[in-house]
């Protein structure tokens, strides 16, 4: 008796790795504390787009910012980086009405971002330095950034590798008691 190759039927999903709720991350918040020493900026978060409810959420954070704010995806500079897929620079928020939402909600005035990849390479967020007055960020700090928030793309990419064995797990636990007891 063979064994045949079985699809893992369970799928788990962002809420599932932890990125809306629960405790944060704890290397993205090790890489943000670095992110706000390193760049001279205000405060730095990991922002998780959150595309069933519309909205983005600050995760992990570093000083002055609280984690769990949310404001709508639709207002959002920092969700530019889907558009681009790299980093962004907004050296006066209080100019771009366009993009108030980290300007109303956080009270920022500078924001410099770097998308964080999901597991199928898509920005699911980014790693964000925030400053409450208007600076102009420079290449240096955009490459800084860019390489912080590789680190919390590969945090996430474990994360998912871990989901998946144990859903991989779960699902082939009933074909390893049938060998066994088959073996008998």
């Amino acid at each position: 008796m063979g064994l045949e190759h079985q699809r893992v039927r369970q799928r788990f999903d962002l809420h599932d790795l932890g990125l809306f709720d629960g405790p944060p991350l704890k290397g993205a918040a090790i890489v943000t504390d670095i992110a706000a020493e390193s760049l001279g900026a205000t405060s730095a978060a990991f922002v998780a787009f959150n595309d069933m409810a519309g909205e983005a959420v600050l995760r992990s954070v570093s000083r002055r910012l609280t984690r769990g704010v949310t404001w709508p995806l639709q207002d959002s500079v920092v969700a530019l980086v889907r558009e681009t897929n790299g980093v962004i620079a907004v050296s006066d928020l209080v100019r771009d009405a366009l993009h108030a939402g980290e300007r109303v909600q956080l009270g920022m005035s500078a924001v410099l971002a770097s998308p964080v990849l999901g597991p199928d390479e898509y920005p699911i967020g980014a790693l964000v330095a925030f400053d409450a007055q208007p600076r102009v960020w420079t290449r240096a700090q955009h490459r800084k950034l860019d390489n912080l928030a590789y680190l919390v793309t590969q945090e996430i990419t474990l994360r998912a590798s871990f989901a998946t064995l144990q859903l991989m797990a779960q699902e082939f636990d009933p074909y390893r008691v049938k060998v066994q007891s088959s073996e008998q």
